[in-house]
């Protein structure tokens, strides 16, 4: 008895819940659920990370809902009423401060919620509707009990109790069903729900607001463009820099559907698509870029540029239909456009440099280094000259085989362009003359170019910088100076086993015995696969009379192949 009485109040209690539950379902209900839908969000790794409830306010999939079910978001799904699954699309804006983020679902067709225009008055009932695909949602009431204005437009209602939790997000109606904003957090004794038309403001924008960049910056779902085709170059411009290949080409993707007959936007994908290994779609890109530019000299020397890149930067592996000659090609009809353009003199003559110094670059490419120098002397002349030209004549003697007094003589007169005392500008010169000086065994001429590339650099140099003059010094025989560069390169980079090494067989040079062994010992530490280490090791103990362990360290290094250790060997034992 006492069991049935039990059962029976159970079943009484909820037959009681559902007719409170479903007395607080507005008249309204039943029409606006296709337009509400549960979300799951995902990380990287596909592992569930919230799930919430979002809601359709436009055509073609545009959503709504709360910013905390997509933070951290790499992939997103919804489920509507109807129980069909569709994928979250592309993010098109967020706030972090008002915790909004507006996103399209890739569905073919949606319902849309009746928007509300205009701001409601206080003492307006707003209902909060959940997400149902069983005909009963959660739901909760209450009237604006006080509101505060954002930016003067849009409005924050303060409803006069606490609402149920499990509602923030949720959309938010007033009588006649229609939608007036999304429910926030309660802060006190009351909740809070921000005015659906501020979903205007979540825009993508080439520079965003520190708010919707901090929101963005946490989402990981693809990101939509901004409205205009400027504006959304501008963009994408910006994020080319901080995007993987992938994440670009998708930016491209949707600029290309989005203003398809805007050239840029097929010059800017081949170049990911070049990255990737995808030249035939690349081509074609190129093909159609040419085809929409208006700006034809401008529109060939952009596609012999694209191509000159993918030949001097991604030479492997080859495309058949790309060559130095196409770029050639393409180059020469810049140059013949811009001679017959009638205005803008000026413009001209910057546009006609640009396009014969790529001349000359991919005349480099060819080999045909005489042709590439008469280009860049005779754009070397009068108010024209400069470093660069120099530079890049010595570039093109030293790739012809001319003597690096040739060479040199360009590299001179690069570093005279500049006045004394010379700028951080001409560091790069200087140092690419001391290399040369050093290649052709003018040690002491290179150190002196060393010293002025560190002076020129304020010593923010490198650990390999260090090493480089270190080398040069030791050929020039200034041991107290190469000394201290190998140190400086240590200190830098210590877990090189090479600088021990080196510093090792400075140390035995000049008879720094100690500092020879520690050296290598180190080294040995470090990597014990080093010959060199073995064999100096081994003979500095044995310049200080400890033979056996001497012996012991070079028969190491002969039995790893070393032959200047069996040579040792035979002397010495």
């Amino acid at each position: 008895m006492q069991r049935i009485l039990s059962t029976l109040l159970i079943i009484i209690f909820q037959f009681a819940f559902f007719v409170i539950h479903s007395a607080a379902q507005p008249k309204f209900a039943g029409k606006v659920q296709k337009g509400i839908f549960s979300i799951n969000t995902y990380d990287k790794q596909n592992n569930l990370i919230h799930q919430g409830t979002g809601f359709y306010v436009g055509q073609n999939g545009e959503a709504v809902a709360s910013y905390a079910v997509f933070k951290n978001a790499a992939k997103a799904t919804v489920i509507d009423a109807a129980g069909k699954q569709y994928d979250v699309d592309c993010v098109l804006g967020a706030d972090d401060t008002y915790s909004l983020v507006r996103f399209r679902v890739a569905t073919k067709g949606n319902a849309v919620l009746n928007t509300s225009s205009a701001a409601q008055s206080k003492g307006t009932t707003m209902y909060a509707l959940g997400f149902s695909n069983s005909g009963t949602a959660q739901s909760d009431v209450s009237a604006v009990s006080d509101t505060v204005m954002i930016d003067g437009k849009y409005v924050y209602y303060a409803l006069g109790k606490v609402m149920d939790e499990k509602l923030i997000g949720a959309p938010v109606f007033n009588a006649d069903g229609t939608l007036v904003g999304i429910m926030h957090a309660p802060i006190g004794e009351k909740s809070y729900v921000l005015d659906i038309r501020f979903r205007e403001v979540l825009k993508m924008e080439a520079i965003p607001t520190r708010s919707a960049s901090v929101a963005l910056g946490n989402i990981f779902l693809p990101k939509g463009l901004p409205d205009t085709a400027e504006e959304a170059l501008v963009y994408t411009y910006f994020h080319s820099r901080t995007t993987s290949n992938e994440e670009y080409m998708g930016m491209m993707n949707r600029f290309v559907t989005t203003f398809p007959q805007n050239a840029e936007g097929y010059l800017r994908r081949a170049t990911p698509l070049i990255d990737m290994l995808r030249f035939d779609e690349a081509d074609a890109d190129l093909q159609k870029y040419m085809s929409l530019v208006e700006d034809k000299a401008s529109g060939n020397y952009n596609t012999a540029s694209t191509i000159f890149n993918k030949l001097n930067i991604l030479p492997e592996p080859e495309y058949s239909k790309w060559t130095y000659d196409l770029v050639l090609d393409y180059v020469n009809k810049a140059i013949s456009l811009n001679d017959a353009k009638s205005d803008a003199p000026e413009e001209k003559k910057v546009h006609d440099t640009q396009y014969k110094i790529l001349k000359a670059q991919a005349l480099m490419g060819k080999k045909n280094y005489d042709e590439a120098i008469g280009i860049y002397e005779s754009l070397n002349v009068g108010a024209d000259r400069n470093a660069a030209y120099f530079y890049a004549i010595s570039t093109a003697r030293e790739e012809r085989g001319d003597s690096a007094g040739a060479v040199v003589e360009m590299l001179d007169s690069a570093i005279a362009q500049f006045s004394e005392p010379m700028p951080r500008e001409a560091a790069n010169y200087v140092l690419r003359r001391g290399q040369i000086l050093a290649n052709c065994g003018r040690y002491r001429d290179a150190v002196k170019d060393y010293n002025q590339y560190c002076y020129l650099m304020n010593n923010q140099v490198s650990a390999v910088f260090h090493y480089e003059r270190y080398q040069i010094e030791s050929n020039a025989r200034l041991f107290q100076q190469a000394l201290d560069d190998i140190n400086s390169a240590i200190e830098k980079a210590p877990r090189v086993p090479l600088y021990y090494v080196e510093k090792a067989s400075l140390c035995i040079r000049v008879n720094m015995l100690d500092e020879c062994i520690e050296a290598c010992q180190m080294a040995i530490a470090l990597s014990p696969d080093i010959i060199d280490s073995y064999r100096i090791l081994g003979y500095a103990q044995l310049q200080k009379g400890d033979k056996a362990t001497a012996r012991q360290n070079i028969q190491k290094a002969i039995d790893m192949g070393d032959e200047n250790a069996k040579t040792i060997l035979e002397k010495y034992f």
